[in-house]
C-alpha cells in the first residue's frame, strides 16, 4: 500500500536533488511532500499564490531559460482557468513543465462542483505535444515522473489521494492486470483501486482487468493486442459521458475493425450538487464497483 501523492512527491524530491536546474511551482496548495521540497529547496520552491495563469506562464519562462518546472494545482482550477496558458505557451512551443494534478474526477467532493474535475483528460487529450498520466500505484507514480524527465514537452499527472494497492505488474502504459473470459474492465487512477479491492469477485465472474497509466500517448498497439482476446469491454471512470477517454478507445477499436463491443460507465451529464463524498456519490451516480461488477453477466 502506498499514499499515491506521497509516492510522486518522493520522486519529484529524487530528481530535484539530481537536476540543479529544476523548479517547483505551488498554485497556493500544500501537502506533507510540499513541506519537506520547501525545507530541502527553498530557493527552487516557490508558493505563486492563487493566480494559475500567471503560474504557467512563470513556469514557461524557467522552461525557456532550460529549467525543468513542476506545478502542483488542483485540477479543477488548473486545467479550467489556465487553459490558454497551457495550450499557447506549454504545448505550441514543446516546453519542459510538468502540471501535477491534485485531486482529479470526485476527488475533492465534498467542495463541491466547483471542485469536480470530470473533463479534464477530455480537454488535455486534444493539445499535441501534451501526455496525460493517471498513476495507480507507486510504481506508475515513479514511471510517470521518470518518463516526464526522460522526454520532451509538457506533461499532466492526474495525483490523486489516499493510499492505493501496490500492483507487481505495473507498467509505464497498459497493464494487463487480472486475465479474464469474455468481459473486461478498462481503466485508471483511482477506479484501478477500487477494482483491486474486487479482484476476487472479478476473479468468479471471469473479467479481466487493464489498468492504464499513460493516457496520451497510448501504446495502442499493446491494448489492441489484449482487446483481441475478448468479446465485451467495459472502460470505467468518473468523467461526463461526451469527455470520457473511452470515446478514443471506440474510435480506437472501430478503426482496427476489431470484432468487440465497448460500453462506456461514466458520471451523468450534469453537475451534481447534492454534497458528499467520492464513494457516496459513486453509489448515487451508480457507477460504484458493485453497481458496475452487478450489470456484468457471465
Amino acid at each position: 500500500m502506498t499514499d499515491l501523492r506521497d509516492s510522486i512527491f518522493n520522486y519529484i524530491i529524487k530528481s530535484m536533488e539530481k537536476n540543479k536546474n529544476s523548479y517547483f511551482l505551488s498554485i497556493d496548495q500544500g501537502s506533507f511532500g510540499y513541506e519537506i521540497l520547501k525545507k530541502k529547496f527553498p530557493q527552487r520552491c516557490i508558493n505563486i499564490g492563487i493566480a494559475e495563469q500567471n503560474a504557467i506562464g512563470i513556469a514557461s519562462g524557467l522552461a525557456l531559460e532550460n529549467k525543468t518546472v513542476f506545478v502542483y494545482a488542483i485540477s479543477s482550477f488548473i486545467y479550467s482557468r489556465a487553459y490558454e496558458q497551457i495550450k499557447l505557451n506549454l504545448c505550441s512551443m514543446n516546453l519542459k513543465v510538468c502540471i501535477i494534478s491534485s485531486g482529479p474526477g470526485y476527488c475533492y467532493a465534498p467542495d463541491g462542483p466547483t471542485h469536480y474535475s470530470l473533463d479534464d483528460i477530455s480537454v488535455f487529450n486534444s493539445l499535441p505535444n501534451m501526455k496525460i498520466y493517471s498513476p495507480y500505484d507507486d510504481t506508475t507514480c515513479k514511471k510517470a515522473i521518470s518518463d516526464f524527465l526522460n522526454s520532451k514537452g509538457p506533461a499532466y499527472i492526474r495525483t490523486d489521494k489516499g493510499v492505493f494497492y501496490q500492483h507487481s505488474k505495473a507498467s509505464l502504459d497498459v497493464t494487463h492486470i487480472l486475465r479474464g473470459k469474455k468481459n473486461l474492465i478498462i481503466t485508471h487512477g483511482y477506479y484501478v483501486n477500487l477494482f483491486s479491492q474486487k479482484l476476487k469477485m472479478l476473479k468468479q465472474k471471469k473479467v479481466g482487468l487493464v489498468a492504464i497509466n499513460k493516457l496520451k500517448p497510448l501504446n495502442e498497439s499493446k491494448i489492441v493486442n489484449i482487446l483481441r482476446n475478448y468479446k465485451n469491454c467495459y472502460f470505467i471512470d468518473d468523467s461526463w459521458p461526451n469527455a470520457s477517454f473511452g470515446l478514443y478507445l471506440s474510435k480506437l477499436i472501430l478503426q482496427r475493425n476489431l470484432k468487440i463491443k465497448i460500453k462506456i460507465v461514466s458520471s451523468k451529464e450534469e453537475f451534481y450538487k447534492l454534497g458528499g463524498k467520492r464513494d457516496e456519490i459513486f453509489r448515487n451516480l451508480k457507477i460504484d464497483t458493485n453497481s458496475i461488477l452487478s450489470g456484468i453477466k457471465n
